[in-house]
């Protein structure tokens, strides 16, 4: 011990002690805080654990980014963050971190970033080391996972990539030997050394709470993250000697007080006389005394002060434009991709098969990998990485687009979406964006079968602080692609319905479109307004997106020269939010309504379209066209005949007109 002590100076090793106590004297503030019914939900602390935290955070310099998990009070302290806010976050408060939008588990402070779902961050991390690649800083990226985290398929697609494109990361995993209360032997087989160095990551491990061997431990593996800039995999064996949360701890006493006699504090104790450590605890315990009594008197935030953003809806105008060249969707999609990737070097394409001769499953990434082979990242098959990396690169100021190969696959990157993409910007209390654009091929018509052919855009609808952009061939798909990328600061689901790929788009000249007059709003997603007529009040009013259009079309004017039944049709290109001002000024007096859309009917898209005009009392009569419920069959002239055809509309509509 005492050669670790002539390695560093006395005011250092004070230093680490203040910070040790500080995480120490918290965390039991916290679990008597919680007892008392001060606190919300839970709290975790990592009380037996401290000497990871303070020992990691100590080589962190300003360039550098953190991400820890939901046991995180332990390495924001040790980082710097501020123990007030801190105290007014976790207790709620409006002056908390995040304005007590985040609490216990959910923090950002400058370059630090905490989640509370399990294994999500280590695919974060990886996307921000991937930042700091790309801008050439001289920062690295540090991860802390539990021994639990193992048990998420996402820890082992972001170490393969980390491997892959040598990126900057040290990934600190904390084995207390239990997931909350399952023991280690029962969740994670064979050796947690072994699977880093599977994927070609250097590693080790340490069974040790002595802060000053840690110390030492850290710096060689910062420096070697650093000077390398490959990743480093470091695991450190300890114990949190009370229960995961609350109530729930079910281990021997005996283990946990043979653990209590390696106390990280008492062990770091030992280099500072006895004055010195007092007057050190009770400087810390009085100002955390006194934060907290005046944390009490602090305001919770109330709602009026919540600022929920929503996209702008703009009053539809006539616009003088004009739609002429004879280009398909790929085509138009396509040079879109080339055109950002000229503007703005910030954008950077990640997918599966994206690079050159390949250019991704349809082609829209053609010729990007070898005019930008900086910038072009193929992927293995790892879509939850994929977007999880792009989350990271996106919070540290790049604008990635991510190619999934197929709408389908989106489940599997599902939580990235809903619990990290979609939901960062509002938790941190806008301290950071997340303009990440996820474009991917949608729908039927093409024979692909049950698992390639579904339109599942509807499990994403609704979901708060994510745009659903479903462009149709009259939109220009392209343009929309532009301003997803450039002009948006949240992230952005853009569907691509693949039987539109083939298809040219639609010309039109200033307010006329074939046989229609049209109407276009003035909006970041326009939507669009079709009338065989000069826009009289028609019988009804067709609502639909995407792909649905050309057979919309169709129909429509079939449905007028056969029958003598008129009917308009709206189509906006923002799915979700539901551009519904528009949509009414749209209608006008039109009050019988249509949707049509190519997935399953029950809870869809043209079930919240109607709702939200039933509520607006601005619809008397409705009816929803959508496939039936059963997956997508590979036959062929099954599949047409069970997606909405341009047969069926027409013979759904005239029953029921």
């Amino acid at each position: 011990m005492r050669g670790r002590m002539n390695k560093m100076d006395k005011k250092k090793i004070l230093e680490l002690y203040k910070t040790m106590y500080q995480i120490r004297f918290i965390e039991e503030t916290f679990l008597e805080l919680f007892s008392k019914g001060e606190l919300f939900g839970t709290t975790h602390t990592s009380i037996g654990q401290e000497a990871t935290a303070v020992s990691t955070m100590a080589h962190v310099n300003e360039n550098d980014v953190v991400f820890s998990n939901h046991r995180c009070h332990g390495h924001f302290i040790a980082y710097g963050g501020p123990i007030k806010e801190l105290v007014e976050e976790v207790m709620g408060k409006e002056t908390g971190v995040v304005g007590g939008r985040g609490g216990s588990q959910h923090i950002c402070y400058k370059n630090f970033y905490t989640n509370g779902i399990q294994g999500g961050i280590v695919g974060n991390a990886v996307g921000a080391a991937l930042a700091q690649k790309l801008s050439k800083s001289d920062g690295i990226t540090v991860v802390f996972l539990g021994d639990g985290t193992l048990g998420e398929g996402l820890v082992y697609e972001a170490m393969n990539i980390a491997s892959l494109w040598k990126l900057p990361i040290l990934f600190v995993l904390e084995n207390n030997f239990y997931a909350q209360t399952t023991p280690l032997e029962k969740g994670v087989s064979g050796s947690i050394l072994d699977r880093p160095r599977s994927f070609g990551i250097e590693s080790d491990q340490i069974e040790s709470n002595d802060t000053l061997e840690l110390h030492q431990m850290f710096e060689e593996r910062f420096n070697y993250v650093r000077e390398k800039g490959q990743p480093f995999f470091q695991i450190v064996n300890t114990y949190r000697t009370v229960p995961h949360s609350k109530g729930d701890d079910f281990r021997d006493k005996e283990e946990i007080n043979k653990w209590k006699e390696k106390d990280p504090k008492n062990i770091l104790a030992q280099y500072i006389d006895a004055d010195t450590k007092k007057t050190i605890e009770l400087d810390v315990e009085n100002t955390v005394q006194k934060i907290v009594n005046e944390a009490r008197n602090k305001k919770y935030p109330i709602l009026e002060n919540i600022n929920i953003e929503q996209l702008d809806d703009i009053s539809p105008l006539v616009i003088e434009k004009a739609q002429n060249s004879k280009v398909k969707v790929v085509e138009n999609l396509n040079k879109s991709l080339h055109n950002l990737f000229e503007q703005d070097t910030k954008v950077v394409l990640i997918g599966e098969d994206v690079l050159d001769p390949y250019g991704g499953a349809f082609k829209v990434a053609k010729g990007l990998s070898t005019k930008y082979p900086d910038r072009v990242f193929t992927t293995p098959i790892s879509e939850a990485a994929i977007v999880a990396i792009s989350v990271g690169l996106a919070m540290r100021g790049y604008k990635p687009i991510v190619e999934i190969m197929f709408g389908d696959f989106l489940t599997l990157a599902a939580d990235q979406i809903v619990n990290h993409a979609s939901k960062y910007r509002w938790m941190y209390n806008n301290k950071v964006k997340v303009p990440i654009v996820i474009r991917t091929p949608m729908g039927g018509k093409r024979g692909y079968g049950p698992t390639h052919s579904q339109s599942i855009e509807k499990m994403f609808l609704g979901i708060p602080d994510l745009t659903v952009v479903a462009p149709s061939n009259l939109h220009n798909p392209g343009d929309l692609l532009v301003k997803s990328v450039i002009n948006n600061d949240r992230p952005v689901l853009f569907i691509e319905n693949k039987s539109l790929y083939t298809e040219y788009l639609y010309e039109y000249q200033q307010d006329k479109m074939d046989l229609f007059r049209i109407k276009i709003s003035d909006n970041l997603y326009p939507t669009v307004h079709l009338s065989l007529s000069d826009f009289e009040v028609p019988e009804a009013t067709i609502i639909t997106y995407g792909g649905n259009l050309p057979i919309v079309i169709e129909a429509a004017k079939r449905l007028l020269i056969e029958d003598e039944i008129l009917v308009d049709i709206i189509v906006p290109s923002l799915i979700s939010p539901v551009p519904i001002n528009e949509i009414i000024q749209f209608m006008g007096k039109s009050q019988k309504v249509i949707t049509v859309e190519e997935g399953t009917k029950k809870f869809g898209w043209g079930a919240e379209i109607i709702t939200q005009l039933l509520e607006q009392k601005k619809v008397v009569q409705s009816l929803r066209i959508a496939a039936p419920e059963c997956p997508i069959p590979s036959s062929k002239p099954l599949e047409l005949e069970l997606l909405p055809n341009v047969e069926g509309i027409i013979k759904m509509i005239k029953e029921w007109v």
